[in-house]
């Protein structure tokens, strides 16, 4: 049934290999021809999707690379549903973790806005499936083994944000080890350092950073048309800055809110009655994950993922939301799974029975 939708999917769009993906495709071709200056420059924060287009493009059929991309979709379902089926299963509890596993890897399966990009050569497919990979499988074992520093290196250099979910996992890791014994405000704190760690890098480029200097809520809507001009910073906490000195505290508050608000948003105004109905049903999940989150909020992997998901919302409230919802689709995995678990009480009772 799954590739049933992808069939379906592609009849009606076919591979995206156009845009954004054609620059990873011509890194891919530079490379081959032995060019590594934009995969150490411009693309490096991209690097390992470019290498996983690498033996598709020498072959000169890039969009095959679909085929993968569709195994490691299939393969982080899988591991969300594992993710999930650990959780009920906490403590010794084992009535509904099959169902409530299963529901999170057939939910994400069928779950439109995220399995349209399968069938793209844009890095979310397979950005989405690394990242789930490596979370599953460091909360799965004591200790990371060689498989969970790769599936990490794959996640932090498929994009940006890939600090975003390593970062936390790691510290939350080390948290569970009884030498650390953190307080309770050890573990937020180094959340909080992650993310400023990544608004501070520098070198970021001004087409990156000019979105956010001219307030744009969504990408390609200016509301201060020009600022640019008048920045010369390269992170994006100097665009913070700039930000606050142009606009006020009050203004920069808003700003960031409604960015933040639109992250969620699964629709668009200029998309079709049709597309915007296929992506809005998805979100009646978020009252489920937060019931879920509710329920379950005593679990410490569950409180991980909040943790994920809240730094992800903080950081495009500092930045923008993209034009096609793109950068909620690495996070709609978790909502899937935060909703998976009300199939699950705490008390151990299947509650789909």
């Amino acid at each position: 049934m799954h590739l049933l939708l992808l069939a379906a999917l592609y009849m009606q769009h076919g591979i995206a290999d156009d845009k954004e993906a054609l620059k990873y495709i011509g890194c891919a071709s530079a490379v081959l021809q032995g060019d590594f200056s934009d995969l150490f420059g411009n693309y490096l924060k991209y690097g390992a999707y470019v290498l996983f287009l690498l033996p598709f493009v020498a072959l000169g059929i890039p969009a095959l690379a679909v085929v993968p991309q569709i195994i490691l979709g299939i393969l982080a379902a899988m591991a969300l549903g594992r993710f999930v089926a650990r959780i009920t299963n906490a403590s010794g509890r084992q009535a509904g973790k099959e169902v409530a596993g299963n529901l999170a890897m057939a939910l994400l399966l069928f779950c439109y806005p995220v399995q349209q990009w399968s069938l793209a050569l844009y890095t979310e497919a397979f950005f989405t499936s690394v990242s789930i990979l490596f979370v599953e499988r460091i909360t799965r074992h004591q200790h990371p083994d060689a498989w969970t520093i790769f599936l990490a290196l794959l996640t932090v250099f498929a994009r940006p944000v890939g600090m975003l979910f390593v970062g936390p996992a790691l510290l939350w890791k080390a948290a569970q080890h009884p030498a650390f014994a953190p307080t309770k405000a050890w573990l937020p704190a180094g959340y909080a350092a992650v993310l400023l760690l990544a608004i501070s890098l520098p070198g970021i480029r001004a087409p990156q950073l000019e979105p956010i200097v001219e307030a744009h809520i969504i990408a390609g809507f200016p509301r201060d048309a020009g600022a640019m001009a008048q920045f010369h910073g390269s992170s994006i906490l100097e665009a913070q800055r700039f930000l606050l000195e142009r606009h006020g505290a009050v203004e920069w508050a808003l700003l960031f809110l409604r960015r933040a608000a639109s992250l969620p948003n699964l629709t668009r105004p200029y998309y079709s009655t049709a597309h915007n109905l296929l992506n809005g049903v998805w979100m009646l999940l978020y009252p489920l994950a937060l019931w879920g989150l509710w329920r379950w909020r005593g679990e410490p992997t569950v409180r991980l993922v909040v943790a994920m998901l809240v730094l992800q919302v903080l950081l495009v409230g500092l930045t923008h939301d993209e034009w096609s919802g793109r950068f909620m689709v690495p996070l709609l995995p978790w909502v899937v799974g935060l909703a998976a678990l009300l199939s699950a009480n705490r008390t151990g009772k299947n509650a789909l029975a």
